[in-house]
């Protein structure tokens, strides 16, 4: 039995450094799944990268001050350009193939929900009504959309909301940025514009993967 046990015990200390060899030459549950990143951004950065743009959107507080014209004009285009973002991205959260798709689209479903939410406030302490349905262009995306299933949703959710959605949200953020009058509509696209700009540089690495067919 001492034999027996010491021969185990022997063959024991010579498994485990290879074990743990042929452990580390494998890839993690997560790379192998595909999810370890989103474009060329680890999945952690980019969670980080959401929070932070989530806080700043959160920190902002509304003035009473009443809008300009011009500057009431620039809020219905973040509401719009929002809303779109908002309704295609669910969409999204329910249909993408891909894990990277998926991760974009639920990372810009709690953007935009928590913007959408802070410009509410904005617009409630200032008394400006803002829109409660997408417009008829959205609409008719979200209906293409719908229609769509697997790899030809994915291209077409990345490229209308991920690259060309958030094109539009960059013009409109600078815009307000350069040219509001009211601080906190300032304010407000000074906090959402970093991350609306993270979101299309990832967009259009997913998209390269998608049109390589990389993407998982």
């Amino acid at each position: 039995m001492r034999k027996l046990g010491s021969v185990a015990g022997l063959l024991a200390i010579w498994l485990l450094p290879h074990l743990s060899m042929a452990q580390q030459g494998q890839p993690s549950r997560e790379s192998r799944s595909g999810t370890a990143s989103v474009g060329k951004m680890s999945k952690t950065e980019f969670e980080n990268q959401n929070k932070q743009g989530a806080m700043a959107v959160a920190g902002i507080s509304p003035t009473k001050n009443a809008l300009s014209q011009a500057d009431n004009a620039l809020m219905m285009e973040v509401a719009a350009g929002g809303m779109m973002q908002l309704e295609a991205s669910r969409v999204a959260v329910q249909k993408a193939t891909s894990d990277q798709v998926r991760a974009l689209a639920q990372a810009e479903v709690d953007e935009q929900t928590g913007l959408a939410t802070k410009l509410k406030e904005i617009a409630s302490a200032k008394g400006v009504s803002l829109p409660t349905s997408p417009d008829a262009k959205t609409q008719e995306m979200l209906t293409k959309l719908q229609g769509l299933s697997g790899e030809e949703f994915d291209r077409m959710y990345v490229m209308e909301s991920g690259v060309n959605g958030h094109q539009k949200l960059d013009e409109v953020m600078s815009k307000v940025e350069t040219s509001a009058t009211d601080p906190s509509l300032k304010g407000l696209a000074t906090a959402a514009h970093p991350l609306v700009r993270t979101h299309l540089q990832v967009s259009q690495d997913v998209q390269n993967t998608l049109k390589g067919g990389k993407a998982k």
